[in-house]
């Protein structure tokens, strides 16, 4: 009797008997059901057999896909802590300002960045800037920003740029070396744009260089939020953009804009992770609601912005952050 799975022969059941006619009909009808119930249960297992194949190697998968997610998430955290060793360790300590910084981001990289470095002639200078897109991409241009403004405010050129920069200042602006130092600007612009420009990665740019003996700031604003100037009166002055985004396109021009910053006074910066940041009904935090918290502002930079971060994580509750957050404010402390 055959054992049959659709046209595929299983197996051959063959039933012996020593008398002649032993078998007869019933016998072969129960037999041929016999047959179709064995091949059916052999399908059952091959198919159960396969089935356990297929669920080792899934469970080999799986455990392969957890150990590259492992080393993966293991690049990444070194990856996150690399790049917060880009990060100021130490805020340069002058007499009589004060210097804070509040840095969150979306994902284990960022693309923001904030720094703080002293400069020839006791003079500081004052970086945020905000990369396009997200992930590892913007957090390495992020590493690359940030490493040429502090080499081209240092007067020291890279290979490979081929233009100088176009950089205008106001009448009766700063000396020579601080005209210098901003220019740092427009060779990074010159640089990314010329030595990058397949991956059209660009960057708003705040970049600020303080005399703190006078409270007078010469800056370049590549495109980014206006920062701000509050005292107790509310916002006193916004520093608008002065030229456009860094390392778009090459030659560009960025114009210095030169401001006092008296006793009292704070200087507020922020990315666009601040003002757009959603809330579960995905309303945006806006820079209305900014502006209304700065009409009293906090007595000191760290307090201004504990301030807007407790007022800003209310508004997110739990919604998904969708971009950084970074925050710098100066202080220029009352006599």
């Amino acid at each position: 009797m055959p054992i049959l799975k659709g046209e595929n022969l299983l197996g051959i059941i063959t039933l012996l008997h020593d008398q002649p006619q032993h078998f007869n009909q019933d016998a072969a009808d129960i037999m041929q059901i016999t047959a179709a119930q064995i091949g059916g249960a052999l399908e059952n297992a091959r198919l159960y057999s396969k089935l356990n194949e297929s669920y080792r190697n899934l469970e080999k998968a799986k455990f392969e896909v957890e150990a590259y997610s492992k080393a993966l998430d293991n690049e990444m955290a070194k990856g996150k802590k690399i790049q917060r060793d880009f990060l100021p360790r130490q805020i340069p300590g002058i007499p009589g300002w004060e210097l804070a910084f509040y840095f969150h981001p979306a994902r284990q990289v960022s693309g923001d960045f904030y720094d703080a470095f002293m400069l020839p002639e006791d003079l500081l200078g004052l970086v945020i800037a905000d990369v396009c897109d997200k992930g590892v991409g913007s957090a390495l241009f992020m590493a690359l920003f940030r490493s040429l403004i502090r080499v081209f405010s240092g007067k020291i050129s890279l290979q490979g740029v081929s233009v100088p920069g176009s950089t205008k200042t106001e009448p009766d602006s700063m000396g020579d070396y601080l005209y210098e130092a901003l220019n740092a600007v427009s060779l990074t612009n010159d640089y990314i744009a010329e030595e990058h420009g397949e991956e059209n990665m660009f960057a708003t740019l705040f970049f600020g260089v303080l005399d703190p003996q006078t409270g007078k700031m010469a800056y370049v604003n590549g495109g980014h939020e206006p920062l701000l100037i509050v005292n107790q009166s509310g916002v006193k002055e916004s520093l608008n953009p002065t030229g456009p985004v860094v390392g778009m396109l090459p030659a560009m021009e960025y114009q210095v804009k030169q401001v006092w910053i008296e006793p009292g006074d704070i200087l507020l910066g922020y990315t666009d992770g601040v003002s757009e940041a959603m809330s579960p009904r995905e309303q945006l935090f806006g820079k209305e609601r900014i502006s209304n918290l700065l009409r009293k502002p906090a007595p000191s930079a760290s307090e201004l912005i504990e301030q807007i971060k407790s007022e800003l994580f209310v508004h997110i509750d739990n919604a998904p952050q969708f971009d950084d957050i970074t925050m710098i404010a100066l202080h220029r402390e009352a006599y």
